[in-house]
């Protein structure tokens, strides 16, 4: 087990990295208006942590490990040791244990991104509603996105919209079972100027939705599918389960039915241990793309895997 002196010194090397990191990163992203990024990503072995900047606030999240869960305050010590070595203040330090809901009372920032705004939730949501590795992504779908209609499908907080409705889709169609999610959809697009009626939010469990988008003949010219790992089934019936690992095959094949010859399929997975089985497909091009997807920030270039379909 952990002692003292051992908290003592993970939570010093930890804030001293993440102080150095961001002496290395600052004036760079903020030469391209970027105010969400990665600053630690387990770069010390012993220290098995995340800290990502969000215009002057810090998350910090570890990896669920045994030697440190059975320490009390671990986590609360590495939040005051990254806030002593970057001079930030306590509170703008938010506790975050990886894959759980985070700590402490909420706070909304709104986040910078190459000419785009987006509201982030910091301190109690699973998620802060902005994915930084997906920054490069979001690029390439706003440099695609002119005259084409868009379906961003588990679209989340609609990040993806923002940037397609910004490159000039006429249309889209951000399809989510989270409420909470479309809701924040439509602030983030109010932020950006693009609150129009043509971008649409649907609260539908997605396989359901494609289906009854086939037999209703309805087709899109451009699409992400940026699934998350796995989706329980709703009490409510609304809702059925998906596994990414199992149904990702047959999830592809759902949505580029849906999508018009030319068309282009944006398939995003952070599941770690996903097995691709993407032959068979109808489409004239299939290319991953990751390196070209995950920003420089990142040291983990495994955070994500996105794959280039071409209808």
């Amino acid at each position: 087990m952990l002692g003292p002196e051992d908290v003592r010194r993970h939570a010093e090397m930890l804030g001293n990295r993440a102080k150095k990191n961001h002496r290395v990163l600052a004036k760079k992203m903020e030469s391209r208006a970027i105010g969400a990024y990665r600053l630690y990503d387990r770069d010390i072995p012993e220290v098995r942590a995340v800290i990502d900047w969000y215009e002057g606030h810090l998350v910090v999240g570890e990896y669920a490990r045994e030697q440190t869960a059975v320490v009390p305050g671990y986590l609360d010590a590495l939040c005051d040791g990254v806030a002593k070595a970057m001079g930030v203040p306590r509170e703008r330090v938010h506790a975050r244990e990886r894959w759980a809901k985070a700590t402490g009372a909420e706070t909304r920032v709104e986040v910078r991104e190459h000419g785009m705004r987006f509201e982030v939730s910091l301190g109690d949501d699973p998620d802060t509603g902005l994915a930084a590795d997906l920054r490069a992504l979001r690029q390439r779908v706003r440099a695609e996105a002119a005259g084409r209609r868009l379906l961003n499908l588990y679209g989340g907080t609609g990040t993806f919209t923002v940037a397609a409705a910004l490159g000039g889709a006429p249309s889209s169609d951000t399809v989510d079972l989270s409420g909470k999610g479309l809701t924040r959809t439509r602030q983030n697009l109010g932020l950006n100027g693009a609150d129009r009626a043509d971008h649409r939010t649907v609260r539908a469990d997605v396989r359901k939705f494609l289906a009854e988008s086939r037999t209703k003949r309805r087709m899109w010219d451009l699409a992400v599918l940026d699934a998350p790992s796995y989706v329980a089934a709703t009490p409510s019936g609304d809702g059925d389960e998906m596994d990414l690992a199992r149904d990702h095959h047959a999830l592809l094949e759902e949505t580029l039915r849906v999508l018009a010859p030319g068309a282009v399929l944006y398939f995003v997975a952070h599941h770690q241990r996903l097995v691709p089985e993407l032959g068979g497909l109808r489409v004239r091009a299939c290319e991953e793309i990751t390196e070209e997807t995950v920003p420089e920030d990142f040291r983990n270039k495994t955070v994500h895997r996105c794959w280039r379909l071409l209808v």
